[in-house]
């Protein structure tokens, strides 16, 4: 019976924790690699935020610009033209400046979007990563269960007047350097 359980833990793998450890240093590898990406988007979008806030403050005070050059463009007949004109030309440059600002706007929430969707991906590659340490661990668990079991059998086997000690003595001294 001894000979039949060493053969069984003979052929057991001796290396699931180190195959546990390469798992999981492959999957937070990748975990980083996928979230790379995504922290550029991240901070083009907050760029491109910053310029459609600037792009609406322009058009806000052009826009102003414009109501004060038609008020002035009343109230005096000989300037009313040249006001005209010029609220005209501003006016424009204000319908101008609120549709880059616009377009502004939605490429910036777009990449908020696509940013928030990389931020979900790397949150479930951290789960991934996680579930896969989870399991190592299990595996380690097991691993020492079986040496433990492995000793306590041994243990009983030497107990027994009967046995041959030498045999045993090698059982005892593989047991040994398995642990190693």
């Amino acid at each position: 019976r001894a000979k039949v359980s060493l053969v069984a833990h003979l052929a057991e793998d001796p290396l699931p924790l180190r195959k546990a450890k390469i798992t999981l240093e492959a999957a937070n590898k990748r975990a980083d690699k996928a979230r790379a990406p995504f922290q550029a988007a991240t901070e083009a979008a907050t760029e491109a935020r910053a310029a459609a806030e600037a792009a609406r403050a322009e058009a806000e005070s052009a826009a102003r610009a414009a109501e004060g050059a038609r008020a002035e463009a009343t109230a005096s007949r000989e300037a009313a033209e040249a006001a005209r004109a010029q609220a005209t030309a501003a006016r424009e440059a204000a319908v101008a400046a609120r549709e880059a600002a616009e377009s502004a706007r939605k490429a910036a929430e777009a990449a908020r979007a696509e940013a928030t969707a990389a931020r979900r991906r790397a949150e479930a590659a951290r789960a991934d990563a996680e579930a896969a340490k989870q399991r190592a661990e299990e595996a380690v668990q097991a691993a020492q269960d079986a040496v433990a079991e492995a000793e306590a059998l041994l243990a009983e086997l030497m107990a027994n007047p009967g046995s041959g000690h030498g045999a045993l003595w090698w059982i005892e001294r593989e047991l040994t350097e398995k642990k190693k």
